[in-house]
């Protein structure tokens, strides 16, 4: 019988140990959890800062002003993009085009209601 208490006793001590363990493990864990959301959270704030400043530092007004006080650049005009007349039209004669090129859809693609009617005559 003080064989059988040892034992138990014996077991009762290392599973304190061992609980103990995994509690100091768990408090470790919490507070390197708690220091990695204070990090994260310090990033999301610089993060918010810089894109204020961002914001700030492309202000076309601001930009405008540095351009002209820096540079001799001029203002653009419309006719330095280009015309109508240089932008490229598709040819009327390409395959895209061509109603001998397209293939039928089949079915009742392309049909007017009118023949649907002509064509539910013929079903029956």
């Amino acid at each position: 019988m003080r064989f059988l208490n040892l034992i138990l006793i014996m077991g009762v001590i290392g599973l304190s140990v061992i609980l103990y363990d995994i509690k100091y493990r768990a408090e470790l864990a919490d507070k390197h959890a708690e220091k990695l959301e204070q990090k994260i959270a310090d990033e999301q704030e610089g993060i918010r800062v810089l894109r204020a400043e961002w914001s700030y530092l492309n202000q076309p007004e601001r930009l405008q002003e540095l351009a002209t006080r820096y540079t001799h650049l001029k203002t653009l005009t419309p006719v330095q993009i280009g015309s109508f007349d240089t932008v490229p039209m598709p040819r009327r004669n390409d395959d895209f085009y061509a109603p001998s090129a397209r293939e039928p859809l089949g079915g009742y693609a392309g049909v007017s209601p009118s023949d649907l009617g002509q064509a539910g005559s013929m079903v029956q």
